[in-house]
């Protein structure tokens, strides 16, 4: 188990363990968090991945949890609503115009419901793909 800043982490969780995970912190949105992450893994199904014990965000790519290096997404789950966080979004192409924030570099779609999920899929296609592309392990 890691001390200080660092939560706690597995590797590859199974479905089953991330629908506990997301079960204990934020029961209405297990459907669409489980869908959410489905999605990240068709569209880049190679990647790695790892979640977060205490906060149930899952990180996409090499060392997302390392402090020595940020992987290409993260899915976090918040009362309102599931965050899928591009790490490099600023670089994206976004011809949809799904992602939001104005900081240096993250960018984020905020996820209400499957059913927004759905409308947004193949746009999240795409800027998984391309962050994919700008992710260097």
């Amino acid at each position: 188990m890691a001390t200080g800043k660092q939560h706690p982490h597995t590797a590859m969780p199974s479905n089953d363990e991330l629908r506990e995970l997301v079960a204990r912190l934020q029961p209405q949105h297990e459907a669409l968090y489980l869908a959410t992450h489905a999605l990240v893994l068709e569209a880049v199904p190679d990647v790695r991945f790892e979640a977060d014990l205490v906060d149930g965000s899952v990180g996409y790519g090499a060392r997302q949890y390392g402090y020595g290096g940020w992987g290409m997404a993260a899915l976090q789950v918040h009362k309102g609503w599931v965050s899928l966080f591009f790490m490099q979004g600023v670089d994206l192409p976004d011809p949809d115009g799904v992602l939001e924030g104005s900081g240096k570099v993250l960018r984020h779609v905020k996820l209400r419901s499957v059913e927004a999920l759905e409308t947004r899929a193949q746009a999240l296609r795409t800027l998984l793909v391309a962050a994919r592309g700008h992710h260097v392990p």
